[in-house]
């Protein structure tokens, strides 16, 4: 069998988080997915966070004009992830809080 690399978690589409401890395998496998997900966000913020510190430094002092696109860009990425109090904003809520 050759090998065709490596896939990622997917999230299940039946998963139902009310019926979590019926089945227990469903729910690691959701947490794993979801986790998953959240990693390569992050990873796509860092890339534009470098890409953008990159540009203000090569653009000097036109960086508000020339890199206006690519922070718009990474405020978007940023939306609702990570934990930092940077981050801190209306589209971030601890997961702990009930939603009601």
């Amino acid at each position: 069998m050759p090998w065709t690399g490596v896939n990622p978690p997917s999230v299940q589409p039946d998963y139902d988080p009310a019926t979590k401890y019926e089945d227990p395998v469903a729910y690691f496998r959701q947490r794993e997915a979801v986790s998953a997900e959240r990693y390569v966000q992050v990873s796509e913020a860092k890339v534009l966070r470098r890409k953008l510190k990159e540009c203000y430094r090569t653009e000097g002092i036109d960086h508000l004009s020339q890199c206006r696109t690519l922070s718009e860009k990474y405020l978007e990425a940023i939306k609702g992830v990570g934990i930092y109090k940077a981050n801190s904003g209306p589209d971030d809520r601890a997961t702990w809080a009930s939603t009601k």
